[in-house]
C-alpha cells in the first residue's frame, strides 16, 4: 500500500535531480510505502532520459512520470496531485534533497494527529560552493532557509515554505490546489503560491502544524548567491506579493503596500546595524534587496 507519494515537478534542473533521487533511495521506509511522481513542465534539457534511466535501475521503486503542457509551477504540482495515489502527498524541490527520513517522520506525525491536513518543515542550507559575503539572517530565506525551532507547534503567524510542505490527499479533495495565476513560470522567479493556499486553508478552519523533524536541505549553487540571481528573485517576490493582494482584493493591496513601506524602515535601521558592524556587503544588500522588491510591487502585469 502506498502511504506517502513525493511529487516533483521540475523545470530544466536535471544538473541536480541525481541528488535528489539519490536522498529518496536512502529512505528509512520500506520501497512498497512510497510512490515518486515526476512531472515533466516542458523540460528541453536532458530531464526526460535521466528520469527513464532512474526508473530503469530502480524498478522496485513505484515512479510515474508525465508532462505538463502548461507551463508553471503551479500546475506541475496540481499535475502531480492529480496523478498520485498516496494517503499523503509531498512536493519536493528539485533543486533539494531530503533527509533519510523525511518520509517515515512526515508519516508519523499524521497517523499521531489525524485531525492534521497539512504540515511543513524545516528547509537548511547546503552550499555547493561557498556561502556569499552578504549572508545574513535578514535575507536567508532568499537562498531558501526556512527554521523556525525545534518544538513542533501549530503555524500562527508563519506559514509553510514550498520546499518543504505535505499534505493528506483529502485535503485536495475538498479544496482547489495550487493557485495557477502564481507561482514560478518557466524562468520567472514568481512565488507566493504556497502561501496563498496556507491562507486559503486557514481561512477554511484547517490547522496546520510546523514539524521540524521533517527536514529538506535546499541546494545553492553559487549562481543563486549572485547579485543578478537575487534581484530577479527579489523582483518576482514584489510582483508575486501584488498579485496575492489582488487576488484577496483592493483593501488587502492597501495593507500590502503600507506593510513595504514599514520593511523600508526595518530595513534601513538594519542596515545601518551592519555597517557600524564592518559588514558592508550585506547591509548593502539588504538595501538593494528591498529596492527590487518594491520595483517589482509597483509593476503592473
Amino acid at each position: 500500500m502506498i502511504e506517502i507519494s513525493a511529487i516533483i515537478s521540475t523545470y530544466n534542473r536535471a544538473h541536480f535531480l541525481e541528488g535528489l533521487f539519490e536522498s529518496i533511495m536512502a529512505q528509512t521506509i520500506d520501497n512498497d510505502k512510497f510512490e515518486v511522481v515526476i512531472v515533466n513542465n516542458n523540460c528541453i534539457d536532458n530531464t526526460e532520459e535521466l528520469c527513464r534511466r532512474f526508473m530503469e535501475q530502480h524498478p522496485e521503486i513505484k515512479v510515474h512520470y508525465c508532462v505538463e503542457t502548461n507551463q508553471g509551477l503551479s500546475y506541475g504540482r496540481n499535475r502531480g496531485i492529480a496523478e498520485s495515489k498516496g494517503e499523503f502527498v509531498t512536493f519536493l524541490d528539485d533543486d533539494a534533497v531530503i533527509a533519510s527520513d523525511f518520509f517515515e517522520k512526515t508519516i508519523e506525525f499524521f497517523r499521531k494527529k489525524p485531525h492534521i491536513n497539512a504540515i511543513g518543515g524545516k528547509i537548511l542550507l547546503k552550499y555547493l560552493d561557498k556561502k556569499p559575503d552578504w549572508y545574513n539572517p535578514f535575507l536567508a530565506s532568499l537562498l531558501g532557509y526556512f527554521n523556525i525551532g525545534d518544538e513542533e507547534k501549530s503555524f500562527r503567524k508563519n506559514y509553510f515554505r514550498g520546499s518543504n510542505m505535505s499534505f493528506r490527499r483529502n485535503i485536495f479533495e475538498k479544496y482547489e490546489g495550487f493557485n495557477t495565476s502564481l507561482g514560478r513560470v518557466g524562468k520567472q522567479l514568481f512565488g507566493n503560491e504556497e502561501k496563498e493556499l496556507f491562507y486559503r486553508f486557514k481561512e477554511q478552519g484547517e490547522e496546520m502544524w510546523y514539524v521540524p523533524s521533517t527536514i529538506v536541505y535546499h541546494l545553492v549553487p553559487i549562481e543563486r548567491t549572485y547579485p543578478d540571481f537575487v534581484k530577479r528573485q527579489a523582483i518576482g517576490t514584489g510582483v508575486s506579493q501584488r498579485q496575492h493582494a489582488l487576488v484577496q482584493g483592493p483593501v488587502q493591496l492597501v495593507l500590502s503596500f503600507v506593510k513595504e513601506l514599514t520593511k523600508w524602515f526595518a530595513s534601513f535601521f538594519i542596515s545601518v546595524y551592519y555597517l557600524f558592524t564592518m559588514k558592508p556587503a550585506a547591509a548593502f544588500m539588504i538595501m538593494r534587496f528591498r529596492w527590487w522588491v518594491s520595483k517589482g510591487f509597483m509593476t503592473r502585469k
